[in-house]
């Protein structure tokens, strides 16, 4: 399969997730996981994610998810989506190229809390990935 095909499913699939929740960090953490799920399904997304063009177009469309939605009540650097969404994408492409997929589907709390972290205080990204992680774990 093309990697953009690959992509396009991998955006669906976090896009649909985002949808069933009505607060910004809710997204985020259905995104992610999502994100994450669709990957560990169909691993050959970590190839479609080593190729330039793809990398840049999925990192971007996140980025701007994070600068369209996030809470801009703190002093950010103008790059922390961008910096987020691109550590994001390559810590689920490496992960997936050495074959961490047991240790990439243990990360996802951590994954959450780290792309809330710049946005809410610790006390708030942490709530927010714990209840993402319990929302996972009942189902």
């Amino acid at each position: 399969m093309a990697p953009s095909s690959v992509l396009a499913k991998l955006e669906t699939a976090v896009l649909d997730a985002c949808a069933h929740e009505r607060e910004w960090p809710a997204q985020v953490a259905a995104g992610i996981y999502a994100g994450i799920d669709y990957a560990l399904a169909h691993p050959e997304v970590g190839g479609a994610l080593e190729e330039q063009w793809p990398y840049e177009v999925l990192t971007g469309r996140i980025a701007g998810f994070l600068e369209a939605k996030a809470p801009m009540d703190r002093d950010l650097p103008a790059c922390t989506a961008e910096a987020l969404a691109g550590g994001l994408v390559r810590v689920v492409g490496d992960h997936l190229v050495a074959g961490r997929h047991r240790r990439l589907a243990e990360n996802r709390s951590d994954l959450v809390l780290l792309t809330l972290l710049p946005y809410l205080s610790y006390e708030e990204a942490q709530e927010w990935a714990d209840r993402a992680e319990r929302s996972r774990s009942s189902v």
